[in-house]
């Protein structure tokens, strides 16, 4: 009988099996490597949001009622994310009132873009990230 040629193709069935199953373990690790990364971009991105709307509602200079200017704040949130690691130059930062009722608060957003670095034939995906955060402004004045 063929002994000799049935196991030349059981090897190289096993080589096949081999090489699928290593491409699919290896994206399902890319994957979970992306996951984390975009968690943590988009964590930084509402830790910014929540210094720039903190700051927003402290008072200027102490014993005022005088808030900080808006490039104030995203100057604070620019060297915020600077100091993260992120580009601080792609991302929007927007920081507004938000009235509900009597209470008046401010409003911090920070956008930027994500881009899929592990894999090459998803480079061109990108994803806007967000992070927001609104804290109540306690002064008397807007």
């Amino acid at each position: 009988m063929n002994t000799d040629r049935t196991r030349t193709n059981e090897r190289g069935a096993a080589l096949v099996e081999a090489a699928l199953t290593m491409l699919g373990f290896l994206v399902i690790v890319f994957a979970i490597f992306e996951a984390g990364r975009m968690m943590s971009i988009q964590q930084t991105l509402t830790n910014a949001a929540r210094e720039g709307a903190r700051l927003s509602v402290l008072p200027a200079w102490g014993g005022t009622d005088t808030l900080p200017s808006d490039s104030v704040v995203e100057a604070r949130v620019q060297s915020f994310l600077n100091a993260s690691g992120l580009n601080g130059g792609t991302a929007s930062i927007v920081v507004d009132f938000v009235t509900v009722g009597s209470t008046v608060s401010r409003r911090v957003t920070v956008t930027a873009p994500y881009k899929v670095v592990s894999i090459s034939m998803f480079s061109l995906l990108e994803v806007n990230l967000q992070g927001r955060a609104m804290m109540r402004n306690e002064t008397n004045l807007q």
